[in-house]
């Protein structure tokens, strides 16, 4: 089946998905990462594109850009090339290191600007990792701070220069649940077993991950079945996985999330 034609954005402006093939881990520790910024920078100035949001994640990464439509597929290109050289050099691998057709959305208006670029800079809470303003690696720490990739002016320009107002909006979400539902702004990415284990835990209050099992035995049978039913609402999971983690039958968690 053919590739469908990459549609550009009026804007010019693009949230961008960088994954790695197969899900697998792009960033194994911190100089990774460092040096995939430096390789964004590199593209930045050959590119001559502008950062609004970046966050680097373990499998994969986020940008929101803007930049010449000619350029787009050189700039993410030149970059992922880059890095993949460097990584199998160090790593002593061979072969693709991420998915040759990176993802691309169409930013063409003020709120979904806004929107995209909260839901980056939350990424790694939505995942569990750390708070927003911990995570080291997402230009939040550049918003807050000092400028290295990011042009921060365009994007607070619509809280009106004030920082304070800046980060209410982007902390503004009250229940991380709701980041799970947040599917218009990333194709949804497959959970590992430990991603899957803390929602559940932070989900259903569970302090241990030895208690899960016992979580849902303990349940009576309504109650076992409500709970699942809120599991599947997890995006990015599937029966087999849940099964894996909640030590519960394939069979049961299929019947039970057909059910109406």
């Amino acid at each position: 089946m053919p590739r469908q034609t990459r549609k550009y954005s009026y804007s010019e402006t693009y949230h961008i998905i960088i994954k790695g093939i197969d899900d697998q881990d792009i960033f194994y520790d911190d100089k990774d990462r460092q040096f995939f910024l430096k390789r964004i920078l590199k593209t930045k100035k050959l590119f001559d594109y502008d950062i609004y949001a970046y966050c680097l994640m373990s499998n994969h990464v986020h940008m929101v850009i803007k930049i010449q439509n000619d350029f787009l597929s050189k700039a993410i290109q030149s970059l992922t090339l880059s890095y993949a050289q460097y990584f199998n050099k160090k790593y002593k691998r061979k072969g693709p290191l991420v998915q040759n057709r990176f993802k691309s959305k169409n930013v063409e208006n003020q709120k979904y600007f806004l929107e995209v670029c909260r839901y980056v800079h939350r990424n790694p809470e939505k995942a569990y990792i750390a708070k927003t303003e911990d995570y080291e690696w997402s230009s939040y720490k550049e918003y807050i701070g000092k400028e290295r990739l990011i042009n921060k002016k365009i994007l607070l320009h619509y809280y009106n220069d004030d920082l304070n107002e800046f980060i209410k909006y982007t902390k503004n979400i009250s229940d991380i649940e709701e980041l799970n539902t947040f599917a218009e702004y990333e194709i949804i990415e497959r959970l590992t077993d430990e991603q899957l284990t803390r929602i559940i835990m932070k989900k259903f209050d569970i302090d241990n991950v030895e208690d899960i099992a016992e979580f849902f035995r303990d349940k009576s049978k309504s109650e076992e079945k409500r709970c699942l039913k809120e599991v599947k609402n997890i995006l990015g999971t599937n029966i087999t996985q849940v099964a894996r983690v909640t030590r519960i039958g394939r069979k049961k968690i299929e019947k039970i999330w057909n059910e109406e």
